[in-house]
């Protein structure tokens, strides 16, 4: 019986093993023919081809046809400035990632300065070198805010907005907003710069309340840098704060 029984025993392993040798060679053999060995990025001019790549997080070896393409896309997005991502396949070892990036639309203040988009996603800490032809917009957080955190997006293109019709001469030739504060009720706090009033105004309704400034300038027969404020968000009035006599704002 010992006798019969080894032959049979082995007989069984070899049918197992070739079972499984019919079953997985194949598939041994496929996922080396898909082996992942080309990377094709697109659409990046501020985000590094390297690093679009390494946020992938691609195993070594990695198949074609294991890698879940919506899972690699969502891992792009994780970078602040990238605003979309795709990945598809490129048989039979390439995969094509395709990527739409943000931009900077606005610097925000808040205890530091942040470039911000137009969707109020904060990308990074603002150099002072990029701050110069952007919206200055200040406003009141709660809590630190950081790279990848998102902000009201109407609420910054409305300080934008604002900051555009001043930065067009809203006030006069050279008469150009520095800085503009988001406050809590929906109005804005305009800064003129050095020596020069700021102004409260809500900006649905921006060239009548100047234009009602500009006569009430006239009739009181100052100029607007003898103003310490103006508070313009009324409409039935207008408070005006003068700089007292021999003294600065």
């Amino acid at each position: 019986m010992r006798k019969v029984a080894v032959p049979i025993v082995l007989l069984a392993v070899l049918v197992t093993l070739g079972q499984v040798g019919r079953r997985e060679v194949p598939r041994l053999l496929r996922l080396r023919y898909f082996q992942i060995t080309d990377l094709v990025v697109e659409g990046n001019r501020r985000v590094p081809t390297v690093s679009v790549i390494q946020s992938l997080g691609l195993p070594p070896n990695a198949s074609m046809l294991e890698v879940d393409l919506s899972g690699l896309a969502g891992r792009i997005m994780r970078n602040p400035w990238i605003k979309a991502a795709s990945v598809s396949r490129r048989l039979p070892s390439s995969l094509f990632i395709r990527v739409s990036e943000r931009t900077p639309r606005a610097v925000v203040l808040t205890d530091h300065a942040f470039l911000v988009s137009d969707d109020g996603m904060i990308l990074k800490d603002a150099r002072v070198e990029e701050m110069s032809n952007l919206p200055i917009l200040r406003i009141n957080v709660d809590q630190p805010l950081s790279a990848g955190d998102r902000l009201d997006a109407a609420r910054l293109e409305q300080g934008s907005r604002l900051w555009r019709q001043f930065q067009q001469d809203a006030l006069g030739a050279g008469v150009q907003a520095r800085e503009i504060r988001l406050e809590g009720d929906g109005s804005c706090t305009v800064s003129l710069g050095h020596g020069m009033p700021y102004l409260r105004v809500q900006e649905d309704a921006l060239r009548w309340q100047l234009d009602r400034l500009a006569r009430v300038l006239r009739i009181r027969a100052i100029s607007l840098r003898e103003l310490e404020y103006a508070d313009l968000r009324f409409a039935d009035k207008i408070i005006i704060k003068p700089i007292p006599k021999g003294g600065e704002a």
